[in-house]
């Protein structure tokens, strides 16, 4: 899933740009030097002195391996990938999302990644579960960074309120009905009108604390599950209680954000990101995760984007050694600080037990209370139909159109049929 901070708003270079990275900074010439191409579009959304540093950390420490980065435009990124399958050119290691990875899978373009960690156990190890992004039991991406799902709340109203973040559902509730104090004040909104959020935030988060998951190991959907009915009824509860504002089936992210960055509600359940987004709105307004919640389960959703290497790359070697400086400690712990996102290794997950960032210092507790509760969406193609159809079925779930196993049944067939299809 693409990360969209702050930084976004620099305006994007409209062609993709090859960065001819300084030789004296990223790489030492020799004559035995291997240059690799990196495909991403982070240079912007990262900060141009973050990825430089990056880069420059890895030419330190491989003088012998010079990285062509080619910054690219994030709209313009599946095409030119799918393009340079088509034509056989070759960017060894590349940016993906896991939705991309079908078609280039589809070209013989990306590499199964097993092979490499079965040769190199002790870097396997470092890495969580939730970093492996695999099609048919194959791992083709990994993971760069990992967006956890969870309550945040305002800062200043909480203490103002004397209310403390709750630490669990029953608590969630709780804290809800305490900030519903009239009929025109929530605590929350609830964002219906949009699939994509819906099937993270709420139905996601909730599945993985059931203990569900959204597909078994076979690559069969299995979100309709008896945990996944649950999952549905217990926001149907929730919802039937009238503790959101008004109009949630036409809520999108838009307004949500605007209900929140105003003051209008002072909690929300989204990713560590919110409060980049909601300080655009309100630069002095804080906000901050509450402790991590457990369930049947203590498990989170992982939402990511990733990198993934080229079958066709003449330097395979190369590309591998560049994926793995980029899970290495010091690039994880400085990428993690850099752009407030959790690095998709354990070397991020255990530093973040001594931060002071009130988005992430729950993250490595997110992830490692229930680890094998831990879920990620699978990989989708065609995911915006695929969420339209599940923001119609939820409204009718919500709404008591259809029961909740009925709607995820109609769901689970649809995201099934996709994927054979996509085969």
């Amino acid at each position: 899933m693409r990360h969209k901070p702050v930084l976004r708003t620099v305006v994007l270079v409209a062609v993709a740009t090859i960065l001819s990275l300084s030789i004296s900074t990223f790489a030492t010439a020799a004559t035995s030097q291997v240059t690799i191409k990196w495909m991403e579009w982070w240079v912007n959304e990262w900060g141009p002195n973050n990825f430089n540093a990056l880069m420059a950390g890895f030419a330190k420490d491989n003088p012998n391996i010079k990285v062509d980065v080619v910054d690219t435009p994030y709209p313009e990124m599946p095409t030119k990938l799918n393009a340079a399958a088509a034509a056989g050119e070759n960017y060894d290691v590349f940016g993906t999302e896991g939705a991309w990875l079908i078609g280039l899978k589809k070209l013989g373009y990306v590499e199964n990644l097993d092979p490499w960690l079965a040769k190199d156990k002790p870097f396997a190890q470092t890495l969580l579960p939730t970093t492996l992004r695999k099609i048919n039991g194959d791992t083709l991406s990994f993971c760069l960074y990992l967006i956890p799902y969870q309550f945040a709340y305002n800062v200043d109203f909480f203490q103002q309120a004397h209310l403390s973040p709750p630490t669990s559902w029953d608590q969630f509730v709780s804290v809800e009905k305490a900030m519903h104090t009239s009929s025109s004040r929530y605590g929350m909104s609830l964002t219906f009108g949009d699939g994509g959020f819906v099937a993270t935030r709420y139905f996601g988060f909730r599945l993985a604390q059931e203990g569900g998951q959204f597909m078994d190991a076979s690559g069969h959907i299995t979100l309709n599950s008896a945990a996944g009915v649950r999952a549905v009824n217990w926001w149907k509860s929730f919802y039937d209680m009238g503790l959101a504002v008004p109009g949630s089936m036409g809520e999108d992210q838009t307004r949500m954000l605007e209900y929140l960055a105003s003051g209008q509600v002072d909690s929300i359940i989204d990713g560590p990101f919110i409060w980049s987004k909601a300080k655009q709105i309100d630069p002095n307004i804080k906000i901050a995760y509450a402790p991590p919640w457990h369930a049947r389960t203590g498990g989170y959703l992982w939402s990511c984007s990733g990198v993934a290497m080229s079958s066709k790359s003449p330097n395979k070697d190369a590309a591998w050694t560049f994926l793995k400086y980029l899970y290495s400690q010091p690039a994880s712990i400085m990428m993690t600080k850099a752009v407030s996102l959790p690095w998709a290794d354990k070397f991020s997950m255990d530093s973040l037990s001594s931060s002071t960032d009130p988005m992430l210092k729950y993250a490595g507790q997110m992830a490692n209370q229930d680890p094998k509760a831990n879920i990620t969406l699978p990989i989708l193609p065609a995911t915006g139909g695929l969420f339209d159809s599940f923001k119609s079925d939820w409204q009718d779930m919500m709404s008591g159109k259809e029961t909740a196993q009925q709607g995820l049944d109609k769901i689970a067939a649809g995201w099934q049929q996709a994927i054979d299809q996509s085969k």
